[in-house]
């Protein structure tokens, strides 16, 4: 039997028609509608929570605990408990919220030196005393050039004898071309890479020369469109990560793609449409065509590399966690099917390890940690928090599995960095809250859990163990808490509770409220990352007085309340404040200084092979440290 559905996703109304027993999460994922599933559809985190009107079936009592937090929000459901029986209408709410990315990092003066060069050329035109071969013809007039000259002869041309034996032209689809391309009025431009002539074009192209940096995060992808002519960005284009779809984290969709090399093959293309997508966006916004755009760098996790080309991510979950590769890799985009110029490249950035990426390699250039002759720390919190300690002589890393917290996934009211979401809590003489685009809240993202655990604890909501104080313990006679905090202890579903914003004030006509539940988590995430910090500090043989500089990346590390940071020892307490700076996305920047020039690149490299990354899950101090840091200091 043949349903239709109706979906309601933002301002748009689309119909479908859909198999009777179809799984509604299933159905959403395949005609690419986004609700948010952190646990990859597993029936565990109660947050693809979609409206539905029309016949359903009961919901499971499992469903219902889920869903009771909601007041009385009756008519929503969750996507994956449920199946199509009948024709339906499906709002999808607050999934479709525009979020808040952060793309801007540390912008520096860069000499640029493209990896791909380009230059004009004006040919002899052949007569019947010149009958050199149009492959000879074209390596000629390079050879004319002076190796000081800027483009394509300074990138062929080696030696100091300018010997034409030195460039090569070696792919055979652009000397088939040749003869159509030169002979309209003997003027081409000419694309090469290492010595090589990679592609010709008719005319003068020289000034038409883009590239694309991109930051594939998990949650995330930032995009930064470049003139590699002059330097100049252009555009920059992010969105969410399409391939949230099959779990917050990289472990559930490793999962997904261990099922069945379809799959596998299905979230190495969900990245690449999203690109072309992008680079497509770039094209109407820019005025340029994407045959004009010759590289892309990318920088993101080990598992989303491995993702981006197509490799098997399955090793990367399981002791002793070995990646298939972790080396910088130049090779043409079509080979991954991004569609850029056919002679284009697509640069992926060095790993260190499983759980180091590329997105670190390009943070530490980005802080300029591998150029200081003083200790950096530099922090990179998400589900998992990336930690680097050192200088330009040495750099230690390790990873911690932090867990979603701070990106909101296991918070029952969590959300990620959406219009709407809490980001920020004050606890005055009454409590304020501010959201992200000033809009009615819906919930509360990683930076603002953060603000509202520092203020509990400021204030004596919950003890340094993290447990909640019970209200029956509170007396507005004679307690200094003030009444409007008193009033916003709730006993919850037998679970100490407390209400951030009041039903009224919501777009969820509900309560939002942290739960003791929710502190635990944050505390489990907080000690991961402290421990790992003082683990680092430990094997470097230093102390915290020591680092003079402590760089806080990513889209949490811009967010987030420094002095709430250090109240509830995210950050440890020996690190000095004072040193503390956010420096946006160093991911993306470190991206895009690679695509400026390809000695970056090369530093890329060496950062790569400086950083020793060092296995917290060996490490019997970890162990001890993270015990340590579950208390609130």
């Amino acid at each position: 039997m043949i349903h239709t559905v109706k979906v309601h996703n933002n301002n748009n109304i689309n119909m479908f028609t859909v198999e009777s027993g179809k799984n509604l999460l299933d159905f959403l994922r395949e005609n690419s509608l986004y609700v948010s599933t952190p646990c990859g559809g597993q029936g565990t985190c109660g947050k693809c929570r979609v409206k539905v009107k029309g016949l359903m079936k009961e919901p499971s009592e499992k469903e219902k605990t889920l869903l009771k937090s909601l007041g009385d929000a009756n008519d929503l459901r969750l996507a994956c408990y449920n199946t199509v029986e009948a024709d339906i209408e499906v709002y999808l709410g607050y999934s479709d919220k525009e979020a808040s990315i952060v793309t801007e990092g540390i912008e520096k003066n860069i000499d640029i030196a493209p990896l791909l060069g380009k230059k004009s050329l004006k040919l002899d035109v052949p007569d019947i005393n010149d009958q050199k071969s149009d492959v000879d013809r074209i390596i000629e007039a390079i050879s004319l050039f002076s190796t000081k000259d800027s483009g394509i002869a300074s990138s062929i041309v080696s030696g100091t004898d300018k010997s034409v034996d030195y460039i090569t032209m070696e792919s055979l689809e652009t000397i088939r071309e040749l003869p159509k391309i030169i002979r309209k009025d003997y003027i081409v431009t000419v694309i090469s890479y290492e010595g090589k002539i990679i592609g010709v074009e008719q005319g003068n192209t020289e000034d038409k020369n883009y590239g694309v940096a991109v930051d594939i995060g998990t949650t995330t992808i930032a995009a930064y469109l470049y003139d590699l002519k002059t330097g100049n960005k252009l555009d920059v284009y992010s969105t969410l990560n399409p391939q949230g779809k099959y779990g917050a984290d990289v472990l559930s969709r490793i999962e997904y793609t261990n099922k069945s090399s379809s799959n596998q093959l299905e979230m190495h293309k969900i990245i690449i449409d999203s690109l072309n997508k992008i680079i497509g966006i770039f094209e109407q916004n820019n005025g340029i065509l994407r045959e004009y755009i010759y590289s892309i760098v990318f920088a993101g996790n080990t598992t989303m590399m491995h993702f981006l080309m197509d490799l098997p991510a399955r090793y990367l979950a399981l002791s002793p966690f070995i990646p298939v590769t972790t080396r910088m890799y130049k090779v043409k985009s079509s080979e991954l099917g991004i569609n850029i110029n056919k002679s284009g490249l697509a640069i992926v950035l060095p790993c260190v390890s499983a759980y180091i990426g590329a997105d670190t390699v390009a943070a530490v250039l980005s802080s300029n940690m591998n150029k200081s002759d003083e200790i950096y720390l530099l922090i990179d919190i998400g589900t998992n928090g990336e930690i680097v300690l050192g200088n330009k002589d040495w750099m230690y890393s390790c990873s911690t599995a932090a867990g979603p917290a701070f990106e909101g996934a296991n918070i029952q009211y969590g959300v990620g960095g959406i219009k709407g979401a809490i980001d920020k809590v004050n606890f005055t003489d009454k409590l304020e809250y501010h959201t992200i685009g000033s809009e009615k809240a819906l919930g509360i993202c990683g930076s603002g859990i953060v603000d509202a655990v520092a203020g509990m604890l400021e204030k004596g909501i919950i003890d340094e163990t993290g447990r909640f104080i019970d209200k029956t313990e509170y007396s507005p006679e004679n307690d200094s808490l003030g009444r409007d905090y008193i009033e916003r202890l709730e006993e919850i579903d037998g679970m100490n509770s407390f209400i951030l914003a009041r039903r009224e004030e919501t777009e969820i006509n509900s309560n939002i409220i942290i739960t003791q539940k929710d502190v635990r988590e944050l505390q489990n995430a907080k000690a991961a990352i402290a421990a790992g910090i003082k683990v680092l500090i430990k094997q470097a043989g230093v102390i915290g007085e020591d680092i003079k500089k402590v760089c806080l990346a990513g889209g949490f590390g811009n967010y987030i309340n420094i002095s709430s940071a250090f109240k509830i020892g995210l950050l440890p307490s020996d690190l000095n404040e004072k040193n503390v700076v956010s420096i946006g996305n160093a991911a993306g920047a470190g991206a895009i200084e690679g695509l400026l020039s390809k000695y970056n690149l090369d530093e890329m490299e060496t950062i790569k092979n400086k950083i020793k990354y060092v296995e917290l899950s060996a490490m019997v101090d970890f162990v001890d440290e993270y015990v340590n840091c579950m208390f609130f200091e």
